[in-house]
C-alpha cells in the first residue's frame, strides 16, 4: 500500500454490544470512514478535534472527535473470529498517522 494511502477494518462501535463493520482510510491526507455501504465521514485529517486511544482498548481501537460527534472504532472483530494481535498492530500504525 502507498505512503498516500493507508486503510484497515474497523468495527465502528454503537452502544455496549453493537459494531457495525467499517473501512478506516487514509487517503492523500483525507480520513474517510465508510460503513453500511455509506461514507460516515470523509474530511481532512486536520479536522478532527480529538484522537485518542484509550488504555482499555488496549492499543487496538480508537475515538476520534470530529465536531460535536466522537466515533468509537474498534481494530478488532467482535467474537471467535477477533485477533488482537492483529487489532494492536493496526492501531499503532493508525496511531503514527494520526499523530499531530
Amino acid at each position: 500500500m502507498s505512503r498516500d494511502r493507508f486503510s484497515t477494518p474497523v468495527w465502528v462501535l454503537t452502544g455496549l454490544f453493537r459494531s457495525a463493520p467499517g473501512t478506516l482510510e487514509l487517503v492523500q491526507g483525507r480520513l474517510r470512514l465508510l460503513s453500511g455501504g455509506e461514507t460516515v465521514f470523509d474530511v481532512p485529517r486536520e479536522s478532527l478535534n480529538r484522537v485518542y486511544f484509550p488504555w482499555y482498548y488496549f492499543g487496538a481501537g480508537v475515538k476520534l472527535t470530529l465536531e460535536a460527534k466522537t466515533y468509537r472504532l474498534s481494530f478488532v472483530e467482535p467474537g471467535e473470529n477477533g485477533d488482537l494481535v492483529r487489532g494492536c498492530a493496526a492501531g499503532k500504525s493508525w496511531k503514527n498517522r494520526l499523530r499531530p
